[in-house]
């Protein structure tokens, strides 16, 4: 076999990667920039997207990508049985409304609330897989490319005193908004429709 400079580099090859992997093993130094908080979160751009954002929103207590997710019409439904036995203060919750509370767990869990009394150990909200049906109106308004899924819906809230678990099955509803040019999805409604 002939020693050619091309055969010479083949037997360099693992040597020459063994001191690159050990280079960086062995590297005092670490790169100082952060990672991009966006590179969390996947554009709004499919309905999908939306269910993603919405369990990341939780898991970083982003409340401005959870802002984000909601249309300006937004509002969450409760259960009727919840309202009549007095486990929720209303029918339904507006946009407003919504976003408030989701702030106060938020930063409940941030350890930045204001009351130093509401202290939330672990946060975990999860939304299991499911499929898309497109409908016609929402509200009773005609409604072009919008959708809905049902999805079972956990969240999980744990306190120095008490974990709070709710198991729920949650219809959303997603429709399509144009924001700098692009067709984005956003939550138009969530329906909170069994109790397990």
């Amino acid at each position: 076999m002939r020693n050619t400079p091309a055969m010479k580099l083949l037997c360099l090859l693992p040597l020459l990667s063994l001191l690159a992997v050990s280079g960086c093993i062995l590297s005092p130094e670490e790169d100082p920039t952060p990672p991009d908080p966006t590179d969390n979160f996947k554009p709004l751009t499919d309905k999908e997207n939306v269910m993603y954002n919405l369990v990341q929103s939780y898991k970083f207590t982003d409340i401005e990508k959870y802002q984000e997710l909601l249309h300006p019409d937004y509002i969450w439904r409760n259960q009727e049985t919840d309202v009549t036995e007095g486990k929720v203060p209303s029918e339904f919750y507006t946009r407003d409304q919504d976003i408030q509370g989701t702030l106060g767990l938020f930063k409940a869990k941030q350890g930045t609330h204001q009351d130093p009394s509401a202290v939330v150990d672990a946060l975990e909200l999860t939304i299991q897989p499911g499929s898309w049906q497109q409908i016609t109106e929402v509200d009773g308004s005609p409604c072009e490319d919008c959708w809905e899924t049902s999805r079972i819906y956990e969240i999980n809230v744990v306190t120095p005193t008490k974990t709070y678990y709710g198991n729920d099955l949650v219809k959303f509803i997603v429709v399509p908004v144009t924001e700098g040019g692009k067709k984005l999805y956003k939550l138009r409604r969530g329906d909170d429709i069994l109790s397990n």
